[in-house]
């Protein structure tokens, strides 16, 4: 998915798109906009902006100078588990009480760690904005955090963009600070004393992405992931790389976000909720479905067993004439037969039987008359067509020698009727 940057600095807005890639991200528009109307003005910036258009992940920026920061020494380094201890480790250190902040942490490279956090009430403004623009984001920052993305790899670096200045040695942070409105080369020197002084870093190089520094050095200075996301657009790189920053750090998960606890981001589980129901209705719809085969595959083998019972019973009659309803079919017949012709007999006509009906298959109706006279094998059955009757005559042949279909007679549904005689295999007259 897209990434919108909506950065607010202090007299312009930039909207910026990125698209994720594999190292970085790609730059593909911006837009800049000059504020002098106050939010009235931002609301309406934000609703007729082109970028707005179309599912993004929107990551809002805000001037460093509205977030506070603070160093802080503590015995974990796990940073989910240091924005759990933010709020304990503060209270009381700040003007407002803890639940009514928003904090996130960031590892710095001495082995401390920088709490990041800001008003709620002001937090919300700003979403409450932008959502109404339906811009809702799902991170609410500043550029200045991720930084290190426009750092190089090696040195020790200062950058500015004239709102704030953060300071890392071999591209991990030892330093941040929101400079005052209106600072001039001054105030920056005054800050980067006091950072080489406090935590023993000599500044080597300062990058500058303010609005008065040269953009003909940006790309000589420039990240490799800068250079690689804005080509040969030094004009784009210097005017956007605070944008760019903070969309790499989105897309790699290292993005400091204030919006945790009371401020989490809830529409994407909306959304995921609006799939999930979709999901379950085909579910639901797949199970029907089961059922339903499930139903037809009961009746297609409700409707065999009973024909194979009606072929049992016409065999009974056949065979005993003049007794009374049967109890049991099979088993009279099976002990009829041990009776009559002994216990090999009767187990190969059983096994007969059996293998004529499995024969039979789905396009045989039934077989309603049967006969054994020694080895001969006369039957009586129905079939959907003519070639169903052929077919059981070839599956037949597995079982009895011989196999003939003779008589077949045509139904006025198109079924047939016919005749079928075979004699047994591998048994002894």
């Amino acid at each position: 998915m897209d990434i919108l940057i909506v950065q607010l600095k202090k007299d312009e807005l930039i909207l910026a798109g990125f698209r994720p890639k594999r190292g970085g991200v790609g730059f593909l528009s911006a837009e800049r906009h000059h504020l002098e109307g106050g939010e009235g003005e931002l609301a309406r910036i934000l609703s007729g902006a082109s970028l707005a258009a179309g599912e993004r992940k929107v990551a809002l920026a805000l001037p460093p100078s509205l977030l506070f920061m603070r160093e802080l020494e503590l015995p974990i380094a796990d940073r989910a588990k240091v924005r759990e201890l933010l709020p304990l480790e503060l209270k009381g250190e700040t003007a407002l009480d803890t639940d009514a902040l928003a904090f996130d942490a960031l590892p710095l490279a001495n082995g401390k760690v920088l709490a990041v956090w800001g008003r709620a009430k002001e937090l919300i403004e700003k979403i409450e904005l932008l959502k109404g623009a339906g811009l809702e984001p799902e991170l609410v920052t500043a550029s200045l955090f991720h930084w290190n993305k426009l750092a190089p790899a090696a040195g020790n670096v200062a950058v500015t963009d004239g709102e704030g200045i953060a300071v890392y040695r071999d591209a991990q942070p030892v330093y941040f600070r929101a400079l005052p409105a209106g600072s001039g080369e001054a105030e920056l020197a005054r800050t980067v004393a006091a950072a080489e002084i406090s935590h023993g870093v000599p500044i080597e190089q300062m990058i500058s992405y303010a609005v008065s520094s040269s953009e003909s050095e940006v790309l000589a200075q420039a990240s490799r992931g800068l250079a690689d996301a804005f080509g040969d657009d030094a004009h784009a790189a210097h005017d956007l790389a605070g944008a760019y920053a903070l969309a790499a750090a989105v897309a790699d998960g290292s993005a400091v976000n204030l919006r945790r606890g009371a401020l989490a981001y809830t529409a994407g589980n909306q959304k995921l909720y609006k799939k999930l129901r979709v999901t379950a209705v085909l579910a639901v719809a797949a199970v029907a479905l089961l059922f339903a085969e499930s139903g037809v595959r009961y009746y297609l083998v409700k409707r065999d067993l009973n024909s194979l019972d009606l072929s049992v019973k016409g065999i009974y009659r056949e065979v005993f004439p003049n007794r009374k309803k049967p109890v049991d079919e099979v088993s009279e017949l099976r002990s009829e037969i041990k009776r009559l012709e002994g216990a090999k007999t009767s187990s190969n006509l059983l096994k007969l039987l059996k293998d004529l009906a499995d024969a039979k298959g789905d396009d045989v109706g039934g077989i309603y008359e049967t006969e054994v006279d020694g080895l001969e094998v006369r039957l009586k059955a129905d079939a959907r067509s003519f070639q169903a009757a052929n077919d059981f005559k070839a599956r037949a042949a597995k079982v009895l020698d011989g196999a003939e279909v003779s008589e077949i007679k045509s139904r006025p549904d198109g079924s047939v009727t016919f005749n079928f005689r075979g004699k047994m295999k591998g048994v002894a007259q």
